[in-house]
């Protein structure tokens, strides 16, 4: 028996013309005798275990996705229904149909609806195969005798037993941990022991504690990875030197927020006679410094992704890699990887150079001084320097960055110009939610790491290298013509094409010509979401948002591990490294690391949407009774979401309302009032007050007035 046994059963179980066989069929195809036959055996109790087959009543094996079922990790909703996640269509369970499934889990479940189009294939859990849930933060809530853990995570449906003796010391209303030591079944909650209690409800910092926890967010470094990154010390020497092109000598600057302290990327900038532009793109060399396979490495490459909130970061690296040896800081030589780009008057790359360097920044600027400076304000700090040749950069840079985004709005770029929410955070309050404003400064960076993830994914594609990309693929046409149905409804004309493909030129068009009206912020939240998820993979199929050919992540190696990887890739391929063998290492591992880094990012998102809508709650509790104006983004069978000016989004719930009966008109995405016939759109202005704030379900509670 060849060890790639199960490969092959499941190659043959995936070809067209394969019936379900028997254990006596099978054998007669992958046994020669008794022991291949019990070796056999185990290997289809295997995969049978695992989800991926499964054994009908016939006693035959086939493929689960050719039966009527699927197999995935569930995601469940804070209203009790949930999602099997799939590659295309997610499959929509009941609550009724959920089994004893906790969100997380990897679970079977039966076709029992097709979907229509208009509705969600439906399915029932059958089988659990892998738990995913080993703790629970919530709550404590003491019984004298015993007690019980209520979930802080809303997607956690069931409140946990904690037995008199596994108590551990906690006192009624205490945000505890609890490891569990049986799982739901039919008539019985999970059971658990405290292991941690974190401190009282409604600490804000012992409330974003318990979310780290709840999602399972490695939040340490262990001992072995601290002791390597202190292990490390600065490599610019001589001898090091010597393999580097040295950029020291030119002005080389960062721009990054006021509180930023791992500085990945600087720039240098000048203009030709003829009118081209020299921009170089300089990259801290994180790769030189954490070796593949190293403890800081494989730490990294788990974490995926450094997330950010509020006022603090969980950082990918240790912090003497991050914040020291790898931060581009003022006045210190530093390991780079350089990308050189002439740049013509079109925005087109006409010559290159990608190379290992060294740099001194002369200058850390912010996005503020740097905006201030740009827009007219020459009383602010960026005057402090008085340096000409800094400030003519600073001209430079914004001339060739409105060059590039016009050509990249040419060729049909999307620009959703979504706000984002800024906090202001004093010692444990939240004293302050706005909207973050993108200044000048900040366009300028963005386009010129645009830039320079397009040529780095263009050079190692065309050269058909092992690498690792960014892509967004073609939206679902369904999606697009149900958005389109849905302008329409807004009165808002949609042209489409005769061949009914949808390009990034025709989302634009329609961002730029609602852009002033009131509704503008719903058509974009509602194009984005009709939009496919940007993912990695190991080939190069395009960024449809970027209306790009060839799209990496390659300016963010400190705190993407995706930029790390190919940084690897890259600086083997420019020291001729890249042999046979390194090539098929690269091919072996890239789609397992494309893979994992998506689910990372997505669990990051997940984080950082979770803890701003905690901090919104927080900020919001303090104004209870308070009136704010807003727009309608979306409506339900249950109610109303509102957007707040201050962006803040709460729910206006249809049974809250004692004056009327609101009917639900998903055709027109509105709510019809039965006795008054007051009809609330998506788009509409209203006013707004806080009525309560639902902790638990991280949710602020409005009225309309």
């Amino acid at each position: 028996m060849r060890k790639n046994v199960s490969e092959r059963i499941l190659e043959l179980m995936s070809e067209d013309a394969y019936k379900n066989l028997t254990f006596k069929e099978l054998s007669a195809i992958f046994a020669s005798d008794k022991s291949d036959e019990e070796k056999l055996s185990k290997i289809l109790d295997g995969l049978t275990e695992s989800g991926d087959i499964l054994k009908t009543k016939k006693g035959k094996y086939g493929l689960t996705t050719r039966n009527g079922y699927v197999k995935g990790k569930i995601r469940i909703n804070p209203k009790g229904f949930g999602f099997v996640i799939q590659e295309e269509d997610d499959i929509y369970i009941s609550g009724s149909n959920m089994m004893t499934a906790m969100d997380g889990d990897v679970v079977m479940a039966k076709i029992i609806e097709a979907g229509d189009g208009k509705s969600s294939t439906e399915g029932e859990v059958v089988k659990i195969l892998q738990r995913n849930t080993d703790i629970v933060v919530g709550t404590f809530v003491d019984n004298k005798n015993f007690g019980f853990v209520i979930p802080t995570d809303s997607r956690q449906q069931y409140d946990v037993f904690i037995p008199g003796n596994s108590m551990n010391d906690a006192k009624d209303k205490d945000i505890v941990v609890c490891k569990l030591i049986s799982y739901p079944s039919k008539n019985k909650k999970p059971e658990g022991n405290i292991i941690e209690i974190l401190g009282k409800k409604n600490d804000l910092s012992v409330e974003i504690e318990a979310e780290l926890i709840q999602k399972k967010i490695r939040t340490e470094f262990t001992k072995k990875v601290i002791s390597y990154a202190k292990s490390l010390e600065s490599d610019v020497n001589e001898l090091e030197l010597k393999k580097r092109k040295d950029f020291r000598s030119s002005l080389i600057f960062t721009i990054d927020g006021e509180d930023a302290k791992d500085l990945d990327d600087a720039i240098s900038i000048s203009k030709l006679e003829n009118g081209n532009y020299i921009l170089g793109v300089h990259i801290a060399d994180v790769s030189h410094y954490v070796r593949e396979n190293s403890p800081v490495d494989k730490e990294a490459l788990l974490r995926g992704t450094s997330i950010y909130f509020a006022d603090r970061v969980v950082p990918m690296l240790p912090e003497k890699i991050s914040n020291d040896l790898c931060s581009l800081n003022p006045h210190e030589d530093k390991l780079t990887v350089s990308c050189i780009m002439q740049i013509n008057q079109k925005g087109k790359v006409v010559e290159y150079e990608i190379a290992n360097s060294v740099i001194q920044s002369s200058y850390r600027l912010t996005y503020n001084q740097v905006t201030d400076f740009l827009e007219g304000n020459p009383e602010e700090q960026i005057t402090k320097y008085s340096d000409p040749a800094l400030e003519d950069a600073l001209r430079i840079s914004h001339e060739l960055s409105m060059i590039l985004e016009a050509n990249k709005r040419k060729r049909g770029y999307i620009d959703f110009d979504l706000p984002e929410s800024r906090f202001v955070i004093e010692g444990n309050k939240v004293v302050d939610v706005r909207k973050r404003e993108m200044g000048t400064a900040n366009k300028i960076i963005e386009e010129f790491m645009i830039a320079a993830n397009e040529l780095v994914s263009e050079v190692f594609c065309v050269q058909e290298i092992p690498f690792l990309y960014r892509v967004h693929e073609n939206p679902d046409e369904e999606k697009i013509s149900n958005i389109f149905k849905f302008l329409k409804n807004m009165n808002i004309n949609v042209k489409t094409r005769r061949d009914g493909e949808v390009h990034s030129s025709d989302i634009q068009k329609i961002l730029d010509e609602t852009k002033e009206l009131e509704q503008s912020t719903v058509i974009s939240y509602a194009l984005l979401r009709s939009l496919k998820k940007a993912r990695y993979s190991a080939e190069s199929i395009g960024h449809f948002g970027l209306a790009a050919k060839y799209y990496s992540h390659f300016t963010s190696p400190i705190r993407r591990y995706p930029d790390l990887q190919i940084h690897r890739i890259i600086k083997e391929s420019l020291s001729g490294a890249l042999d046979e063998k390194r090539i098929r290492h690269y091919e072996n591992i890239i789609d397992d690391v494309a893979e994992h880094t998506s689910e990372m990012e997505i669990q990051a998102m997940d984080v950082e949407r979770s803890i701003d809508d905690l901090l919104k709650c927080h900020y919001m509790k303090n104004h209870i009774g308070d009136e704010f104006e807003g727009i309608i983004v979306s409506v339900t069978n249950f109610g109303m979401f509102v957007m707040l000016d201050n962006t803040v989004e709460g729910l206006v719930r249809f049974s809250d309302i004692n004056t009327d009966y609101f009917i639900f008109d998903e055709a027109n995405y509105c709510a019809r009032g039965e006795r008054s016939g007051k009809v609330y759109h998506v788009g509409d202005s209203v006013n707004a007050k806080v009525e309560s704030i639902d902790f638990a379900f991280k949710e602020v509670r409005l009225s309309l007035i």
